[in-house]
């Protein structure tokens, strides 16, 4: 039979690939084998179901965001819209490769491709899951800078770990990508490489909920009642921050580390890490309008200056003791 164009095309990454395992013997593999193989790759597909609809709700905070906050500095609408595009070319990169592995590879002639990392947009979604993970941490160190009045030991840890979740993370994907099979993510290298990675990120995470909700309760105590119930507000939120993101990156790790090495499991969670960290930036962002909300019903007889947004022209007059705007909106 005549190859087909789609293993000339990779031709060059055989030898390569035929080395990662005697399973990928195109010419003794027969149909049950590679159905057992592709199976083990389905997981890919299940992390679509959850990545798609989080990517929609990034979609539809993003627009609540634009049109509720558009006297928000111009910085942080980049920040917003660099998360967004991102987070889509995530989801259209994984969209491709779970085609890729299992519709292209199911074909027994290009039976040796499945799990192949040859090109971009394969590795693609796998790249930006750090990086996005990055910007976000990199955002909430920034509220942890102003709200500690620029506490540089606080801030300074938060991005350390933040960069060493970033560093380690394409340190996987470039061993990956010079093995030139998803497979290699069981490798030793990856499991050391990838343990640091999640390790770093979940502290990252517990240093920001943690820092945040020490330094809101300590300006609650010389705080108006209403101000009182408004960082309560921020302090659920800073909880939360650190809350969901630890679990599903725990639970990353476990299936990682514990599930067998022809089954992706650990992809349910990881692909959808990306978009958790995006969305929750986005909740905390969009729910300023109902804290100023509660600050009003709550204090009638404004006497200072209660910034909710970090812009003043729009600020609501309430009695207060700290600038909210300066936790959550004014980077």
């Amino acid at each position: 039979m005549e190859p087909p164009v789609m293993l000339q095309l990779y031709h060059p990454s055989i030898s390569l690939l035929a080395s990662m395992s005697s399973e990928h013997d195109a010419t003794s593999a027969g149909p049950a084998t590679v159905a057992t193989s592709v199976k083990g790759y389905t997981p890919f597909l299940l992390s679509l179901t959850i990545v798609a609809p989080l990517w929609g709700i990034i979609v539809a905070q993003t627009s609540a965001y634009f049109r509720n906050y558009r006297k928000d500095r111009m910085f942080l609408k980049i920040l917003i819209l660099v998360c967004l595009v991102l987070t889509t070319a995530q989801l259209v990169a994984l969209v491709y490769a779970i085609y890729f592995w299992l519709v292209i590879c199911r074909i027994p002639e290009n039976y040796l491709f499945l799990g192949a990392l040859t090109q971009s947009f394969v590795v693609g979604p796998i790249y930006i899951i750090y990086i996005v993970i990055t910007v976000v941490q990199l955002f909430y160190a920034m509220r942890v800078w102003i709200v500690s009045n620029k506490n540089k030991t606080i801030t300074g840890i938060i991005v350390a770990m933040s960069l060493t979740q970033l560093i380690s993370g394409i340190a996987q994907v470039t061993y990956m990508v010079s093995i030139g099979n998803v497979r290699a993510v069981y490798s030793k290298f990856n499991k050391v490489a990838g343990s640091i990675e999640l390790a770093s990120s979940m502290l990252c995470d517990i240093v920001i909920s943690g820092a945040l909700v020490w330094l809101l309760r300590g300006s609650k105590q010389s705080s108006f009642k209403g101000t009182r119930h408004a960082i309560d507000r921020l302090v659920l939120y800073s909880v939360n921050i650190g809350l969901l993101t630890n679990l599903v990156s725990l639970v990353n790790l476990v299936t990682w580390l514990a599930a067998p090495e022809d089954n992706f499991i650990f992809a349910i969670f990881h692909f959808s890490l990306g978009k958790i960290y995006v969305n929750s930036m986005l909740v905390s962002l969009n729910a300023r309008d109902k804290i100023r909300g509660k600050l009003v019903a709550e204090n009638v007889h404004g006497t200072s200056v209660f910034d909710v947004d970090g812009i003043n022209a729009t600020s609501t007059s309430v009695p207060c003791a700290i600038p909210l705007g300066n936790m959550s909106g004014k980077v």
